[in-house]
């Protein structure tokens, strides 16, 4: 494996990365599409009927020619995308990718490719415990409005429990990484992203509209290394279009992003002031106006004969999709009928809100009702604070029912105040921002630090300023505020994952196998998230860290793919890293699935459920 020269910064991880997952980094075996593709360049040899053998030549020129509109300066790089986008995608590749756009969403991006990760999962593992931690989806949830809530669950050390665990946050249909799942959970959560098919009956032309990560966040203009995932949900969604109308949808990928618009300075570099890219005198950035013309140049935009499903970049969608008077998200004048991405949905909502515009829920379909949880940390707390008080939750998860202090801070000296006051109570605190990611803004304050409370102050203030720095009005206040717990810690001498934090993502799905008996399973095939610059140094501790690295960090930082970064927690062997049994896991998935019932049962009292837990 070759390491990035971007690990000179961080010389522990050039001794540590090789080390975590041995034959996991080589790379995937060929998939023996390409070696058919190149054998047709040849004189053919004779098999079977003429007819037979002409559809053979005209399948292998539609690849050849998928392929061409992939490449774009790395060859290699694009038959790796080919190999990796044929098996996710299987017979729907060549439909998707002849799209309008698609190819160009992929062209030059290193799609992250997990398919070793989840081939170390155990499935029968998997499904026995899921079936252990099953609850009917609540009857207040509709068809498509729940497909899959991956929970963030850190453990940690209690005197009481062999550990005790905490939630840290809920997420939704917009997370990466979906593809490390067990094979088996991973199909049941697309067919649950498919359940939406249904909005057809009414609307058979319906537009539906998948967003991903990735393009919003100056300075980070890539495009998305997880976008062939969105591809996925395409996938899903037309193959339960088809069974319901006997045709496919039309496949559109958007990516407007204009760098010619970008200001640089003189060595090229885009000028980012306070989180902002400047722009050139009149230009746009996010294309706007080029995404409305790519749409109006399809044809049959504004008068369709089939359903149309659009893969793009949240940013630019949540800028081109308005409101109307009637509260309905339109794009193009076109009305969206279902939008899977949840962070899409507040955004769509707070940018309408500015010009006196908001969101009417029943006009369109949200793949989770429950995206307000999903991206606010204070909402998730406040549900999971609600559903661990109830006795019977309690006295079944002892280990899951410590209160998470749950407070909001809409100001730096909101938030200055309330972490002085939980130093004095001695309580360590830690604090996350509104709408970041990569741990961006995230600090902790041991119970020392109330001696000094302009100390306390300038760390706050270094905090928002960062997220400023980053993410403009995007980020930042209000801030919520936490207990600090420590991370357990991998406590195996001699491995090379030896003392690094690491916390559990536990996703919860809908299976909708039976559409009369829909279920929600909580599963362990998912990963551990590890933060390999954890490792502790001798003498250390580890009770208490101003350091936080999530996996989108660490690959930021290392340019190392996730995949040095995450484990599959199904794997025997993950689980005997971590010291656990299957026997510990039942339970914390038990807790998870009831969890997201409660939050979906209440979700029309999202924003009402609001505590601040007394010390």
């Amino acid at each position: 494996m070759t390491i990035s020269p971007r690990l000179g910064g961080n010389p522990e991880l050039q001794n540590v990365a090789p080390q975590l997952h041995g034959a996991v980094s080589s790379p995937a075996p060929r998939a023996g599409r390409l070696a058919w593709l190149r054998a047709g360049r040849g004189t053919p040899h004779e098999a079977g009927a003429g007819r037979a053998r002409a559809q053979e030549l005209q399948d292998m020129g539609r690849h050849r020619n998928a392929l061409n509109a992939m490449t774009g300066n790395d060859s290699a790089r694009a038959e790796a995308n080919y190999d990796l986008l044929t098996t996710r995608l299987g017979a729907d590749f060549l439909h998707i990718m002849s799209g309008p756009g698609v190819a160009g969403l992929v062209k030059d991006v290193k799609l992250e490719n997990h398919l070793q990760i989840q081939s170390r999962q155990d499935p029968e593992a998997v499904t026995r415990l899921a079936n252990l931690a099953t609850e009917p989806l609540p009857a207040n949830i509709g068809r498509g409005e729940f497909c899959i809530c991956p929970l963030d669950i850190m453990l940690y050390d209690s005197p009481t429990f062999k550990f005790g665990a905490t939630l840290l946050e809920m997420n939704g249909t917009g997370y990466g990484d979906i593809t490390t799942m067990a094979p088996n959970m991973l199909a049941m959560a697309m067919k649950a992203m498919g359940d939406v098919a249904h909005v057809l009956d009414e609307t058979p032309n319906a537009l539906f509209v998948i967003a991903c990560s990735g393009r919003e966040d100056p300075p980070a203009f890539p495009q998305s290394k997880k976008i062939h995932e969105k591809l996925m949900i395409a996938q899903a969604m037309n193959e339960a279009i088809r069974m319901r109308q006997g045709a496919d949808a039309q496949i559109v990928g958007l990516d407007s992003f204009d760098a010619d618009a970008l200001e640089r300075d003189s060595t090229g570099q885009a000028i980012v002031e306070r989180g902002v890219a400047k722009e050139k005198p009149g230009r746009d950035k996010d294309g706007i106006a080029n995404l409305y013309q790519a749409l109006d140049g399809l044809g049959d935009w504004h008068a369709p004969g089939k359903p149309t499903i659009v893969v793009g970049y949240t940013g630019q969608l949540a800028q081109a999709i308005d409101i109307d008077a009637n509260g309905t998200p339109c794009l193009n004048g076109r009305k969206v009928n279902v939008i899977n991405n949840d962070r899409l949905i507040q955004n769509i909502d707070a940018l309408g809100e500015k010009s006196g515009k908001k969101l009417d829920l029943g006009t369109f379909l949200a793949s989770n009702v429950s995206y307000v949880p999903a991206a606010s940390k204070s909402d998730a707390y406040a549900f999971a604070n609600e559903y661990n008080a109830r006795p019977d939750i309690a006295g079944k998860f002892p280990q899951c029912a410590r209160p998470i202090i749950n407070q909001q801070a809409h100001s730096i000296e909101e938030l200055h105040e309330k972490v002085m006051a939980l130093l004095e109570q001695g309580i360590r605190v830690i604090i996350k921002p509104r709408g970041t990611g990569h741990c961006d803004g995230v600090r902790a304050f041991d119970i020392p630090e109330r001696a000094d409370p302009e100390r306390v102050l300038e760390e706050i203030r270094g905090s928002l300023n960062e997220v400023e720095g980053k993410y403009a009005d995007r980020g930042g206040l209000p801030y919520t505020v936490s207990e600090y717990l420590s991370a357990r810690r991998i406590d195996q001498p001699g491995h090379p994952m030896h003392t690094m934090k690491y916390e559990l993502r536990l996703p919860v799905l809908a299976d909708t196998t039976d559409p009369k008996n829909r279920l929600l399973k909580a599963i362990h095939g998912a990963v551990i998230k590890i933060d390999a610059s954890s490792q502790l140094k001798e003498g250390e501790d580890g009770n208490f860290s101003k350091k936080f690295a999530g996996v989108s960090a660490q690959v930021l930082d290392t340019g190392l793919p996730a995949e040095h970064f995450m484990l599959p927690l199904s794997n025997p062997e993950t689980l005997a890293l971590l010291g656990l049994t299957e026997e510990d896991v039942i339970p914390l998935l038990q807790w998870t699935v009831g969890y997201v019932a409660h939050v979906l049962r209440n979700i029309d009292r999202v924003g009402a459920v609001q505590d601040e837990p007394p010390a």
